[in-house]
C-alpha cells in the first residue's frame, strides 16, 4: 500500500488540518516556528511508528478541551492506494466484486485501527464468509455406514438444518439446535438391537454430537470478511520513520566501553551507540570478536582483524553510499587496540581517505543522515514513510541545495514528507509538491493554496522564489515570465525601441523574468500567482509552449480565480495561428540568417563551409530550420549568440523605422497584447 493523503485530528495544536493530498513521492510542510509542523508530523508518526509510542491522550489533546476528552477520538485517518497484490488478496476476503483501489485506515487515541472503503463501504460485511462457514461445516456429514430408513432421512435433514443455520450467521443458535437434532435422531433409531443399523445410528449420533459441537466453536472463534480485512490491511501499514536529531556520528568509537554500557543494565546506550552498533551489524562485524582480536598479541589474529575491518568497510559502502545512485564516498574502517575509526574518501575530489571526524560539517551532515537513516529503517531504507523535521537547519544555502537533491533520491524508494522554514529547501520545479501549514484562531490548518499563507510563510515562498530565478531580475507586484534569456533580450530591446520613439512599451512596474524554459515557466509563475503577484506567462507557439500553457491555464490559474493573471501563446498575441511561431519569427527570415551567418562564421570555416553554404528549406518557422541546415552542416547551433547580436542592433535602433521589414507592427500588437494582459490602457 501507498500513502497518498492524510488527516490530522485534535492533536496538540492541530484541531483539524484538513485533508493533506500527497501527489508527489516529496512533499514540503512550509510553516513558522511554532506553526505545527512537528505536531503533524508526529501525529503521522504515530500512527504506525518503528518502534512503540503510543498517542498520549493527557499530554496531546488540544489545550483548554479537558472535558472533551475522548479515547474514541481519531487522530489520524490515512488514505492508502492498494497495489495489485493487496486487491488480489482482499478480493479473496469478500463475496462481492471488488473494483476498490483504496482504502481509508483511522487511528484513534486508544491506539485502535480502524478500515474504510470509501467506494465499497459494505465490501467487507461483519459477517463469515460463506467459505470460511462451509469449511467450518464439512465434518457435517450424513451416516457412512448403513443405517435404517427413517434414521437415514432424519440425520440427512439435521445436517441440512444445522449448514443453514450457519450460512444464515444463526451461530448463537447453533447449541439449542443440537439438542433437538440429538433428540430427534434417537427418536429416529431403528427398532430392535440386533439390527447391525442400530450400532451405527449410536455412533452416528455420538460423532454428530461431537461435530456439531465443533462446528460451534469454530464458528465462534471465526474472523468476519471485516475481521480478515482489518486484520491483513493493518499488518500492509508502511513503517512511519520521524527523523528530527540530525547529530553527526564522530566515527570513533571505544569498543570496551560500548560493549561495558552493553551489558550493563543500569548504563544506557546513546542513540550513536545504537547507530553503530547497527553499523557493525550491517556491515558483518561482531563486537566481542573485534574486542578479543584487538587484545590479541597474535600477529596472524591481527591481521585478519584488519581484513575484516576491510571488507566490513566495503560491504557498508555498497549498502549506504550507493543507495542513492550516486557512489560518491567510500568507508574505511581500521582500529587501534580497542579504538575504533572511521575514514572517508570523497571519490570524485580524489584526495585520499581523511577521518570522518575531519571531514567538513556538510558531509558529515549527510553521512550521518544516512547513517541514522540506516539506524532507524532497521537497514532496509526501504518501504517506509520517512518524516524529517526542519532537516538541513545548520547547514550552509549550497549544502541545503544539495539536501534538497538528495531528499528525491530518498522519495524514489520512501514516501518522504519534510517541514522547513528555509527557502534553500522549497523545490520550486514541483509546487504541487508544496503545502503551507497555517495557525489560526481555530489551530493550525495545512493548505495546499500557496496564496493563502501567512505574511512569515509568504517570505519564506517569496524568498524561494528569489533566491531561485535568474539573479539578474527582481520579483515585483506584476511580472511577465518568458521562456529564456533570449526571449528576455529581444522583448525588452524591442520594447525599448517603442519607447524611444514614443510609442508604449512595456508597462514600467513590470519586471521579466527568464524562467529556462517553457516547464520552468509553469513553476515560477504558479508561484508568483499563489504569492498573489500578478503574472503574465508568454509561451512561444509550438508544441512544448501550447502544453505548458494549457498545463498552467486549466491546472493552475482556475485554482487562483481571484488573481488577475494570465497566459499568452506568441503565435496569437501577434494575429498568428494555424503554425508555429517563436520570438524569432518576429524578424525577416533574411535578416535572421544574416546574424546567424555573422555569429557562427567561424564555426562554419571550422567545417570547411562558406556562409552561403548556410540555406533555410522552405515553410515554417525559422528557428527549427536554422537548427536542421547547421546540423546538416556539422556545426553546432547557438541561438543565444544569434540573440545578442540582434541584441546589439536594436540597442543602437531610436527609431522604428530603422527596425527589419515586419519586424516593428509585430512588436506593436504583441506589446499591445502583454499590456492588455496586465489589464494597462493603450494608447
Amino acid at each position: 500500500m501507498k500513502i497518498r493523503s492524510f488527516r490530522v485530528r485534535k492533536y496538540r495544536n492541530i484541531e483539524e488540518s484538513r485533508d493533506i493530498e500527497l501527489l508527489d513521492d516529496l512533499t514540503c510542510i512550509v510553516g513558522k516556528n511554532q506553526s505545527g509542523k512537528t505536531a503533524l508530523l508526529r501525529a503521522l508518526h504515530k500512527f504506525n511508528p518503528h518502534r512503540p509510542d503510543a498517542y498520549d491522550i493527557r499530554r496531546e489533546w488540544p489545550r483548554g478541551q479537558r472535558t472533551k476528552q475522548n479515547k474514541n477520538q481519531v487522530v489520524c485517518e490515512v488514505r492508502f492506494e492498494l497495489d495489485e497484490e493487496d486487491k488480489k488478496h482482499l478480493a479473496g476476503l469478500t463475496q462481492k466484486s471488488m473494483s476498490a483501489n483504496e482504502v481509508i485506515i483511522t487511528k484513534d487515541y486508544g491506539g485502535n485501527f480502524e478500515i474504510h472503503v470509501p467506494d465499497e463501504p459494505n465490501l467487507f460485511p461483519d459477517a463469515l464468509h460463506p467459505n470460511d462457514i462451509d469449511k467450518a461445516c464439512e465434518t457435517l456429514v450424513e451416516p457412512a455406514n448403513p443405517v435404517g430408513e427413517n434414521f437415514a432421512a432424519a440425520s440427512g435433514e439435521c445436517v441440512e438444518e444445522a449448514k443453514r443455520f450457519a450460512r444464515e450467521g444463526r451461530f448463537g443458535e447453533l447449541s439449542a439446535l443440537r439438542e433437538r437434532h440429538i433428540e430427534r435422531l434417537k427418536a429416529s433409531l431403528t427398532a430392535g438391537n440386533p439390527q447391525p443399523q442400530h450400532g451405527h445410528e449410536n455412533q452416528f449420533i455420538q460423532s454428530y454430537d461431537q461435530q456439531l459441537k465443533g462446528v460451534e466453536t469454530r464458528l465462534g472463534t471465526a474472523l468476519t470478511m471485516h475481521q480478515c480485512a482489518h486484520e491483513y490491511l493493518v499488518k500492509q501499514i508502511p513503517t512511519f520513520i520521524y527523523m528530527d536529531d540530525y547529530r553527526s556520528f564522530r566515527g570513533r568509537a571505544d569498543l570496551e566501553a560500548l560493549k561495558q554500557k552493553r551489558e550493563n543494565p543500569k548504563l544506557s546506550l546513546t542513540e550513536e551507540d545504537e547507530t553503530f552498533l547497527m553499523i557493525l551489524k550491517l556491515a558483518g562485524l561482531d563486537l566481542d570478536q573485534l574486542i578479543k582480536q584487538g587484545a590479541s598479541k597474535d600477529e596472524n589474529i591481527l591481521h585478519d582483524r584488519q581484513l575484516d575491518l576491510q571488507d566490513a568497510a566495503t560491504t557498508l559502502t555498497n549498502n549506504v553510499a550507493g543507495r542513492w545512485g550516486q557512489n560518491n564516498y567510500r568507508i574505511e574502517f581500521r582500529a587501534d587496540g580497542q579504538v575504533f575509526f572511521t575514514d572517508i574518501e570523497e571519490v570524485d575530489k580524489n584526495i585520499g581517505m581523511i577521518p570522518l571526524e575531519e571531514q567538513s560539517k556538510g558531509f558529515q551532515w549527510f553521512f550521518s543522515f544516512d547513517l541514522h537513516f540506516m539506524h532507524d529503517s532497521e537497514g532496509t531504507f526501504e518501504g517506509c514513510v520517512l518524516l524529517l523535521d526542519e532537516p538541513g537547519l545548520h547547514l550552509h544555502p549550497g549544502g541545503q541545495e544539495d539536501l534538497l537533491k538528495r531528499l528525491d533520491a530518498y522519495a524514489e524508494k520512501n514516501t518522504t514528507i519534510y517541514s522547513t522554514h528555509l527557502p534553500f529547501l522549497v523545490d520550486l520545479r514541483e509546487p504541487a509538491r508544496i503545502k503551507v501549514i497555517n495557525q489560526g484562531p481555530d489551530g493550525a490548518i495545512v493548505s495546499d493554496d500557496l496564496g493563502a499563507s501567512q505574511p512569515e510563510e509568504k517570505l519564506t515562498l517569496q524568498a524561494a522564489l528569489g533566491m531561485r530565478a535568474n539573479q539578474s531580475y527582481l520579483v515585483a507586484e506584476r511580472n511577465l515570465v518568458v521562456e529564456g534569456v533570449d526571449d528576455y533580450w529581444i522583448l525588452t530591446e524591442l520594447s525599448n525601441v517603442l519607447v524611444r520613439a514614443g510609442e508604449d512599451g512595456l508597462p514600467d512596474d513590470v519586471m521579466t523574468t527568464a524562467a529556462g524554459g517553457a516547464s520552468e515557466v509553469v513553476h515560477t509563475a504558479t508561484f508568483m500567482i499563489g504569492q498573489q503577484l500578478q503574472a503574465v506567462a508568454l509561451f512561444d507557439s509550438d508544441e512544448a509552449g501550447r502544453r505548458e500553457e494549457e498545463k498552467l491555464r486549466t491546472k493552475w490559474l482556475t485554482r487562483y480565480k481571484q488573481n488577475r493573471s494570465e497566459t499568452l501563446l506568441l503565435g496569437n498575441a501577434v494575429n498568428v495561428t494555424g503554425r508555429d511561431f517563436m520570438i524569432e519569427d518576429l524578424f525577416p527570415e533574411d535578416y535572421y540568417v544574416t546574424k546567424v551567418r555573422e555569429s557562427h562564421a567561424q564555426k562554419l570555416k571550422v567545417v570547411g563551409k562558406q556562409e552561403s553554404d548556410l540555406m533555410l528549406s522552405r515553410g515554417g518557422p525559422i528557428l527549427p530550420r536554422v537548427q536542421q541546415i547547421c546540423d546538416t552542416l556539422g556545426v553546432q547551433f547557438n541561438k543565444g549568440s544569434v540573440a545578442k547580436l540582434i541584441r546589439k542592433d536594436l540597442i543602437k535602433i531610436s527609431d522604428v523605422k530603422d527596425l527589419p521589414t515586419g519586424t516593428a507592427e509585430k512588436a506593436r500588437i504583441l506589446i499591445t497584447a502583454i499590456r492588455k494582459a496586465f489589464g494597462q490602457a493603450v494608447r
